[in-house]
């Protein structure tokens, strides 16, 4: 029935896909906390003002935003992404040590078309840099994701790597008169719509032929990183060009030293649609193109200063995994765990119950997930359900076991049993 539907683009999580959302989640937080990032949290619900164009998502995110009012008539947003929020509270706390290194997983939600990969309420593990202005940040941000992605079992994708100010440098070098932004959100629909779509909508913007063509004469450069930035050294003529170049050299120089080098690349096409990119962007990609990019962000030096009414800069540097298409392609080449319980212990009868009782407390006292017979079931039917939930390990209890502290241990993926005390459980289990 309709009404028994979850809100479309929110999804009920059953145990199989929790356990590996969670197992998902544990790895990636090993390995933040290992680069030396600490957890903070913000609320899923902002005012919108928070979120409004000033700080930098942009006129066109903004019909994304989940808004309603309060019961006091006070405008409220459910979080946009996790970036905006940590800007107020940087804002709000500016006791907090530089650099401030801090990561968040957490939910967020976006008023978008629903397809593979993307929904209206999702989760995402951001890290962010706060109050450094080198480029060795964007670079222990970017091999962070990079060494998260590996820590999942991913090993074709790449990171490719542009800098909003060459791209500001090449729009004022084909003299296009458009409003910047939204000829970047245009060239950032490159994966998605092809060449040929993204030089339609730049035409329909109002862009004559040949700057559109200027334009992808210059973001379709190929080659290596000391190529691509020679073939387009004519943009260091332009102050912005300049930086970016010097921006992006500093960044690979500090990255060979921090991640194999066929994991990252330059690609001037790059541009990411949010408006509060300054300097560096990045997004890492997949060999599966129908999943998109798995994670994205860049260096966004303007956002927090605008908190505390512009009166100072205060550099900052970040990047999302976007955990609903790492969890699409993990689904597709992992066999999914459908419990979390390690044994069930069953009770051959009635008379046996409270002895399998006793039994289960001392298992998780060790730390052994154990189940027991909640049901009042017969043998066969506690072993279906053992079966059933893919619990490894069930250990039967019966009267000669009790009188003899010898149990059965049924492996119940091999089909094999043996025969063991409490002790020599405890130690199989804890293996």
């Amino acid at each position: 029935m309709a009404e028994f539907q979850t809100v479309k683009g929110m999804r009920d999580f059953l145990p199989n896909e929790a356990i590996l959302r969670d197992k998902v989640f544990e790895k990636i937080k090993k390995v933040f906390e290992r680069f030396g990032f600490s957890p903070a949290i913000t609320p899923s619900l902002e005012y919108y003002e928070v979120f409004a164009n000033k700080y930098g998502i942009g006129e066109e995110n903004l019909k994304n935003i989940y808004q309603f009012e309060d019961k006091s008539g006070r405008k409220l947003a459910l979080r946009f992404d996790q970036t905006v929020p940590l800007a107020r509270l940087i804002a709000c706390n500016p006791q907090l040590p530089k650099p401030f290194k801090r990561y968040e997983i957490s939910r967020v939600w976006r008023y978008e078309e629903i397809k593979k990969g993307r929904y209206r309420e999702f989760w995402q593990c951001d890290i962010d840099i706060v109050g450094s202005k080198s480029m060795l940040a964007d670079a222990e941000v970017i091999a962070c994701a990079i060494e998260a992605v590996k820590e999942l079992g991913f090993k074709d994708f790449v990171m490719r790597i542009n800098n909003r100010k060459l791209l500001s440098a090449l729009l004022k070098y084909t003299k296009v008169k458009t409003k910047e932004n939204d000829v970047l959100r245009i060239i950032d629909k490159l994966d998605k719509i092809g060449q040929k779509g993204v030089e339609k909508e730049l035409l329909e913007l109002g862009l004559k032929k040949d700057e559109v063509k200027m334009i992808f004469d210059v973001i379709m450069t190929k080659g290596s990183v000391k190529d691509i930035l020679n073939k387009i050294s004519f943009l260091e003529n332009y102050d912005l060009g300049k930086e970016g170049v010097e921006e992006l050299e500093k960044l690979f120089d500090y990255l060979k030293d921090m991640v194999e080098e066929k994991y990252f690349c330059i690609d001037l096409s790059l541009a990411r649609g949010l408006d509060y990119y300054t300097s560096n962007i990045f997004e890492l990609s997949v060999k599966d193109k129908t999943i998109g990019s798995i994670a994205g962000g860049g260096r966004y030096d303007e956002m927090i200063g605008k908190f505390v009414g512009g009166k100072e800069q205060i550099p900052a540097v970040g990047i999302a995994l976007g955990i609903e298409r790492i969890i699409e392609l993990l689904k597709e080449k992992e066999n999914n765990v459908a419990n979390v319980t390690k044994v069930f212990v069953a009770n051959v009868s009635e008379n046996n119950r409270k002895d399998s009782i006793k039994i289960a407390k001392t298992l998780r006292e060790k730390g052994i997930n154990t189940e027991i017979d909640l049901m009042e079931r017969p043998l066969s039917k506690q072993l279906d359900y053992a079966n059933k939930c893919k619990i490894p390990f069930v250990l039967i209890v019966g009267d000669q076991e009790v009188k003899t502290g010898k149990y059965k241990l049924k492996d119940m993926s091999k089909g094999t049993e043996i025969s063991v005390n409490i002790s020599q459980l405890i130690n199989i289990l804890l293996d």
